[in-house]
Order: structure tokens, then C-alpha cells, then sequence
């Protein structure tokens, strides 16, 4: 699946924590195509692939063929990380949610623990 990448740019994700890379190569999904199939149809991701969702409180893992990590953002001035999960299974019946977020980051699994990312850390486009 190929996306277009002028419609759809890609951008790059630091913690202000410790300036680690978060995501080099994160897709922000606000195309109606890019928001509905996400992940949907890759065997694998890459590490340092993402796909951020502005204004995005859930996210779902209908179709999915590959476990994620996802991260919940407020954003202020940087986007702040409101919540994190691990590795959620590709088909859970049961939407993720946090209502208090206004971005969703997707990450390939592993990502969240490997990168240090925790609840307060500060991202931002780099």
C-alpha cells in the first residue's frame, strides 16, 4: 500500500526528555483514507515508523494484522503524553480510549518501553 505523501506528510517526533527520536518517519494521518486504514494491511513496522492522528481520542485494532504501541497526546504547547499502551493485539473487539487526549500516536510494539517513553514526557516535531 502506498501512500501519497504530499497529501499525507511525514514528519519527525523528539521527547524533549532526553532528544531521542521518537518517530523519524511518522505519517500524520488527516486524510480520511489515511486515518481509516492506519496500519491496516502491513505484515511488519519498521522501527522509527509512526503514525500520528490529530484530533483522535480512540483508536481501533479491527483488520489490524500486527501489534502496536499507542500513545495518547494533550496538546498544549508540545504534546504531552497522557497515557501509553503496550503492545495491543491486532483484532481486540474493544476500542482504546482516553478522553482527555487530543492526538493518538501509533508506534510499532516495543516502541514505548525501547524509547523510555512515559506518562509527562513532552514530544515534539523536530
Amino acid at each position: 500500500m502506498t501512500l501519497n505523501k504530499q497529501r499525507n506528510p511525514q514528519i519527525r517526533l523528539i521527547n524533549l526528555k532526553d532528544h531521542r527520536i521518537i518517530s523519524d518517519k511518522c505519517l500524520v494521518a488527516e486524510s480520511f483514507f489515511t486515518r481509516f486504514f492506519g496500519w491496516m494491511g502491513k505484515a511488519h513496522a519498521v522501527s522509527g515508523e509512526g503514525i500520528l492522528f490529530p484530533k483522535c481520542t480512540s483508536v481501533h485494532m479491527w483488520f489490524m494484522s500486527i501489534p502496536i504501541d499507542v500513545v495518547f497526546l494533550r496538546n498544549e504547547r508540545d504534546r504531552k503524553v497522557v497515557t501509553s499502551v503496550h503492545s495491543v493485539r491486532p483484532w481486540k473487539l474493544l476500542p482504546l480510549n482516553d478522553f482527555r487526549a487530543h492526538e493518538a500516536l501509533e508506534l510499532p510494539a516495543g516502541s514505548v518501553a525501547s524509547l523510555g517513553i512515559s506518562v509527562g514526557d513532552e514530544l515534539c516535531i523536530g
